[in-house]
């Protein structure tokens, strides 16, 4: 009978989806088990999955503070994308379109992206730029009124870089109105500075 307790509770817990979910303790401790054999290509391999795994959590906990699809408009799929190729970090997109119009939202984390935003912020005033408010942060507004193309970048703490591109738009405030979709305050929750 204590067996049988015992496997009950066991199947449980691994049927809990949090615990069930969460393969990442085993993978580290695989990837320690196989560093410490030699085995640097399975520990090589463990690590990287255990990375995909919580990037996969973090793009799908991020996405949650994109901005909503502005009336009239679709949204396609959220898209999260590892930056280690180009310095360390991580994207979280998504795509939005009406008739020609396009939107293209990104939320980029832990990038060499953000300080170089920093660096191209600072600099003002800029050609076909202004300052526009997005909740109580600022935010530069690029617009190309012959284009009908432009882009709004705000910078958060030194971690977090919001951008909106867009092309075959009426105005920029199309741009501003989508700016002003982005939850903040949880974006500072998520990726305390």
């Amino acid at each position: 009978m204590r067996r049988a307790v015992l496997i009950l509770g066991l199947a449980t817990l691994l049927a809990s989806p949090v615990l069930a979910a969460d393969s990442v303790p085993a993978r580290l401790d695989a990837a320690r088990i196989a560093h410490a054999r030699g085995d640097l290509a399975r520990a090589a391999m463990e690590l990287e999955a255990a990375v995909a795994e919580l990037q996969g959590r973090l793009g799908r906990q991020l996405a949650e503070f994109l901005p909503p699809p502005l009336a009239g408009w679709q949204a396609d799929a959220v898209e999260t994308h590892s930056l280690a190729g180009s310095g360390g970090g991580l994207a979280v997109t998504r795509a939005y379109g009406r008739d020609d119009g396009t939107l293209n939202i990104s939320l980029i984390i832990d990038s060499p992206a953000v300080s170089a935003a920093t660096s191209q912020l600072a600099a003002f005033p800029q050609p076909n730029a202004r300052k526009v408010a997005v909740g109580n942060e600022e935010a530069v507004l690029r617009w190309d009124p012959q284009g009908r193309n432009g882009e709004v970048l705000m910078v958060l703490g030194a971690r977090v870089l919001l951008q909106i591109e867009g092309d075959n738009l009426p105005n920029g405030e199309v741009l501003s109105d989508a700016a002003k979709g982005w939850n903040l305050g949880g974006i500072r929750k998520a990726l305390p500075q």
